[in-house]
């Protein structure tokens, strides 16, 4: 009885949690999230971008190995795609802010909310994928889609971790100055990092045919489009040369 009533009042929060995303879109388009470039008065103290990194990634990484650890489905299939979100927030949480050099800061407003979203967030994805939905069998490797899901996934993790690592090479350790990125997706787009975190999530979604994972990949795209837009709009205003550059936002060649 107790695993009916969470099954169902599960969908009801991912029905919410996938609407929210719809409506919330609309209204990051109109103000950058006040963190790092961004950040300013009025959203509660200022912290550093490491600690916060570490406090907000860390519920995605802990929460989803808890329901893994604990999980019945324990096939190679759900091995292969908790991995997968294990690899990436492993990195988030643990080896991004370990190798950030700059002074960039966040504010507890964005702390807040952002331990809100991936503490629901990893509940709803390993709970639905490890538990409620419909279970995934041994035909997972013979099906070319989820193949395709996975080398895009790999494809996006790629793009984002070579992203943070140009990022990080702008500055010397301590250096406070903004540059221009130059090199990968960057010669395309002034947000290749978030470009290649959308690129992971719409691939893990193809792979795990879930119906959290859709979600999840429509809140990222929700949350990464407006914030490329306003880091484009940024370099624009900062850097007299860079309309030269003939660069995108979020797509190359298109937007």
């Amino acid at each position: 009885m107790e695993d009916s009533f969470e099954r169902t009042l599960y969908y009801n929060i991912l029905s919410i949690w996938t609407l929210s995303a719809i409506i919330t879109m609309p209204f990051l388009f109109l103000t950058p999230s006040p963190y790092g470039k961004f950040t300013r008065s009025g959203y509660g103290p200022i912290l550093s971008s490491r600690l916060g990194w570490i406090l907000q990634e860390i519920p995605s990484f802990f929460i989803f190995a808890g329901y893994y650890y604990f999980s019945p489905r324990k096939e190679l299939q759900y091995t292969v795609l908790s991995v997968m979100y294990l690899i990436h927030f492993g990195n988030r949480a643990f080896i991004y802010p370990y190798y950030m050099r700059n002074r960039k800061s966040t504010t507890f407003a964005i702390l807040f909310s952002s331990v809100i979203f991936t503490t629901a967030n990893s509940y709803l994805l390993a709970r639905g994928l490890l538990y409620f939905d419909p279970p995934i069998d041994s035909s997972f490797f013979r099906d070319e889609t989820r193949y395709i899901g996975i080398m895009i996934w790999l494809t996006g993790f790629y793009i984002n971790i070579k992203s943070d690592s140009i990022l990080r090479n702008l500055r010397k350790p301590g250096g406070s100055k903004y540059k221009i990125p130059f090199g990968g997706m960057f010669e395309y787009i002034s947000a290749a990092n978030y470009l290649g975190e959308t690129i992971e999530w719409i691939g893990f979604a193809i792979a795990a045919r879930n119906y959290s994972a859709y979600a999840f990949a429509l809140w990222t795209f929700a949350n990464l489009l407006p914030r490329s837009l306003s880091q484009h709009k940024w370099y624009l205003d900062n850097f007299a040369d860079y309309r030269k550059l003939d660069r995108r936002a979020f797509i190359p060649f298109i937007l």
